[in-house]
């Protein structure tokens, strides 16, 4: 068995990983005192003509033929439904046309994600596993022209992939992968390799035990030319990305696993047995898989906040719904305030997550650096739907805690929001648990304090006072009062001011300061949030609709208390807040924001009966 990385080891390797280009997104500019406006794209397209055919074609085989109920019952999806997406070429989303596939953008693909994400969990497991992280999002942006050409066509046709990275020993870490590949060589180059190890918690990968429903897997291993190298703490780690055919020998299931929540999830744990794979189907060259990796998790996270904003927009539904209908002393509760507060903040956080995903897939699209964006639309949105669900079932009461089925035996109106609840807790684990991304916003946003931290403790005299010249500049950024008086732009003047001051005193030891960290990160990802907020609020698409600019308001000054709280009762009395959302609460109910709703299928609960 190979020996446990340390910490050193296993910092060393995501070092080695880690991509070197400059950041240029919104975040990282908030700590040089630098509000990067340029980042708010000026105009949100709309679904193209072919994207806007294929969402009436999958809303139409949605409400026509899948029952999000009795796939979580059954927790499968038939082979009839399956075999009506490969049809539809749901699984060529983003495949270029040329190979057979749709061709559709990332702004195109992110609609798609709205309209699964308000419907069936485990659809949208199946479909985004494979067109976000399976193989062909690698391959597009990795793969030469023969493996293209080889590939594409076939997974545009409905060939079902997964992407198989997680083990018992490494999650997150990615460090510990024990997975490895021999290299097989003749006459001295190598012509292929043998594949041996355990993959876990990879989707698309099972259809039951003992049987695949993945038919490509990329998997990442280590790659070696003895396995002992394992066992040697001072050997090359080397880590590559293989295109392995499930149908080749030493492939195994070896069990599908089951879940709580998204219950049809095809997830599962495999085996690999001196598969053998050749070079052909090594994507990149050696020592490219870590970085592979991470690259493809950084555009296929990006559906997760999709999704969320779907299924947020269903929460936002009900909540209007039942807080309308129901009645208690005397008016509807969703006028009592406590209540009335759940259900603006709904919105709000709506609307921005609404910008959030347009502003990433055109930046996407337009081949902007979107990582750090990418890491926190997905903290954002999984935590305010997990947030929102709560909410709903709090709003709802009782009938929140019942199933669908024991409310049609009452004459409820059968809102699925348990199942919600379980379906919506996995988000903020999976791609990148919540924790991990705020430390990798911490480390990539402060890399450069890291650096110059470092030299500053063990560097050279020339790298000492390299490090004391950046940080002066810093700091003189962030104390310069000319830079602007907008809200946005004095919080990045204090951010900088203070990632200036924790870097000096605490040194090297501020990347091991993970609650210290974790506020630098909140504040930034509010920040954004609240500026992504305020650009949609005056683009062409909603100016113009009603509440836009309130929920933006709203949303920004509710983002403000989060940084920073209100350090008294006094300032909270003179807040108005009661006032505030009294006001636009009235205007929700009267369905003012129905729009924000738009995207999802919402047919009547009532024909669940």
């Amino acid at each position: 068995m190979a020996k446990k990385l340390t910490l050193d080891q296993s910092l060393d390797v995501a070092e080695a990983s880690r991509e070197r280009k400059k950041h240029e997104g919104f975040l990282a500019g908030l700590f040089e005192a630098e509000v990067r406006s340029t980042s708010f794209p000026l105009h949100y397209p709309e679904p193209s003509d072919q994207a806007q055919s294929f969402l009436n074609t999958l809303q139409r085989f949605l409400i026509d033929k899948v029952d999000p109920e009795l796939i979580d019952r059954e927790g499968d999806i038939s082979d009839a439904l399956i075999s009506d997406l490969k049809k539809m070429k749901a699984f060529g989303i983003k495949i270029p046309v040329s190979y057979g596939g749709h061709g559709l953008s990332q702004s195109d693909y992110h609609h798609i994600g709205v309209l699964l994400g308000g419907y069936d969990a485990s659809l949208t497991a199946l479909l985004s596993a494979h067109n976000s992280i399976g193989v062909p999002e690698p391959l597009k942006q990795f793969g030469n022209p023969e493996q293209k050409e080889r590939l594409l066509p076939r997974l545009a046709n409905g060939e079902i992939s997964g992407f198989a990275l997680t083990e018992d020993t490494a999650g997150c870490d990615i460090s510990g992968i024990l997975t490895y590949a021999v290299r097989v060589k003749k006459d001295g180059k190598t012509v292929g390799y043998r594949l041996n190890g355990r993959k876990l918690y990879t989707t698309n990968a099972p259809k039951n035990n003992d049987e695949f429903l993945a038919t490509l897997l990329v998997v990442i291993a280590r790659i070696v030319d003895d396995p002992e190298e394992l066992h040697n703490s001072g050997a090359e780690k080397c880590f590559g990305a293989f295109i392995v055919e499930t149908k080749t020998d030493g492939c195994k299931v070896l069990a599908r696993l089951r879940f709580e929540g998204v219950r049809a999830i095809y997830n599962g744990a495999l085996d690999f047995s001196h598969v053998y794979v050749p070079t052909d189907n090594l994507l990149g060259h050696e020592g490219d898989g870590l970085k592979i990796a991470l690259t493809t998790l950084t555009i296929g996270r990006l559906t997760l906040p999709a999704a969320c904003l779907g299924a947020l927009k269903r929460c936002l539904w009900f909540s209007r719904l039942w807080a309308k209908e129901r009645v208690q002393w005397g008016k509807s509760i969703g006028e009592h305030g406590l209540i009335s507060e759940k259900i603006v903040r709904m919105a709000a956080r709506t609307f921005a997550l609404e910008g959030i995903v347009k502003m990433t897939g055109v930046g996407v699209d337009s081949k902007q650096d979107v990582r750090l964006e990418s890491a926190a639309a997905k903290i954002l949105a999984t935590e305010w739907l997990w947030d929102s669900v709560n909410d709903l079932l709090q709003i709802r009461g009782g009938r929140g805690f019942e199933t669908t089925y024991s409310l049609i035996s009452h004459n409820e109106l059968p809102m699925p929001v348990g199942r919600m609840m379980r379906d919506a807790r996995i988000n903020l684990i999976w791609e990148g648990t919540s924790e991990i991304m705020r430390m990798w916003i911490a480390r990539e946003c402060l890399a450069e304090y890291f650096k110059h931290g470092m030299n500053l403790k063990y560097g050279r005299v020339s790298e000492k006072a390299s490090a004391v010249s950046y940080y002066a500049k810093m700091l003189l950024r962030g104390v310069n009062p000319f830079s602007g008086s907008q809200h946005t732009q004095k919080m990045a003047r204090q951010l900088t001011r203070l990632a200036v001051f924790g870097t000096t005193y605490y040194q090297t030891a501020l990347q091991h300061k993970q609650l210290l960290l974790k506020k630098f990160v909140d504040a930034s990802i509010n920040l954004y949030a609240a500026a992504a907020a305020s650009a949609y609020a005056t683009s062409a698409q909603v100016t113009e609709k009603p509440l836009s600019r309130e929920l933006a308001d709203f949303f920004c000054h509710d983002a403000k208390q989060t940084i920073q709280p209100a350090s008294s009762l006094r300032k909270s009395i003179f807040n108005k807040d009661d006032t505030r959302v009294y006001k636009i609460i009235k205007r929700i109910l009267k369905g003012e924001a129905e729009w924000l709703e738009e995207g999802i299928i919402k047919n009547d609960v009532s024909a669940m009966q």
